[in-house]
């Protein structure tokens, strides 16, 4: 923090010996790419697991873990809405591009992506009964799974002129959209079911657990955002910008979505309206 307090001091200084009147301000045709640096709000939960649905061919239920409790309807914490205290800048947020089709007046798009995907591995059964001495263990399965969060956001900004030309302020609004998605795919995991018919019977054998039950599990959940946007960035140099920017209002419509196969879908929406939300600080570069 010393750092960024003492460096712009210093630039101001030299920029009164060396720059005279030179321009700091954004020009028409120019581009800039911002590292947002803190908590976006576009990224759901990393852990997105509660989104597939818990349940058995012979118990078992969908929906949150919460449903039905005492705490049920708090969906803040599984859609990643957080408070002003919430948010740390260490983590990169995401990244902005913006053209300033005027001096004045830019387009921008913010965006950010996590893609994950694990190969399925069989179950292999072991042997623990041909040479007791040296057992051959079994080998146990890993899901095949595909998990994605990403996030994509249009806005608009009007930057003003202020008698220090490093800095420059401006307001804008800003909409988005984004999803966070989770499927999970069981391969042959030895896993069976005994008939309650055949269970006096040491000789019968129990189907695969697949018969009963679909191997896939899928959950989502998406949103839209529209927020009022206010910031102010300064020139450390030309085409160097440091940048702080928060959203004065915003709202946002979520809805998360537990797909079981061969069921109906678990549906939940959510409203959000938030004043002076998403603080962030933006390290960009001009051109």
């Amino acid at each position: 923090m010393l750092g960024l307090l003492a460096v712009p001091a210093m630039a101001q200084k030299e920029c009164d010996k060396k720059c005279g009147t030179e321009t700091f301000g954004p020009r028409k045709g120019q581009w800039q790419v911002n590292l947002v640096l803190g908590n976006y709000g576009g990224f759901y939960n990393e852990n997105t697991t509660y989104l597939l649905p818990r349940y058995t061919n012979t118990s078992g239920s969908v929906g949150l873990p919460n449903g039905s409790s005492d705490t049920s309807g708090d969906l803040n914490s599984y859609l990643n809405i957080e408070g002003m205290n919430g948010h740390s800048l260490v983590d990169l947020g995401g990244i902005q591009i913006k053209y300033f089709f005027s001096d004045c007046w830019d387009v921008n798009v913010t965006m950010g992506l996590n893609y994950n995907a694990t190969p399925k591995k069989d179950f292999v059964d072991g042997d623990y009964e041909s040479v007791p001495d040296m057992i051959i263990p079994e080998q146990k399965y890993i899901n095949a799974q595909v998990t994605n969060n990403w996030f994509v956001t249009f806005g608009t900004d009007r930057y003003f002129v202020t008698p220090n030309p490093r800095i420059q302020p401006y307001l804008g609004a800003a909409v988005g959209f984004q999803m966070g998605r989770i499927s999970v795919s069981e391969p042959y995991t030895g896993k069976v079911y005994q008939d309650s018919e055949d269970e006096g019977d040491d000789m019968a054998e129990g189907l695969p657990e697949h018969v009963y039950l679909a191997n896939g599990k899928v959950g989502q959940m998406f949103g839209i955002k529209a927020a009022a946007v206010a910031g102010v960035e300064y020139s450390l140099m030309k085409g160097l910008i440091l940048g702080v920017e928060f959203q004065p209002l915003s709202y946002r419509y979520d809805v998360i979505q537990i797909c079981p196969r061969g069921f109906d879908k678990y549906n939940c929406d959510h409203h959000n309206f938030k004043v002076f939300d998403t603080p962030m600080v933006k390290v960009g570069f001009r051109f």
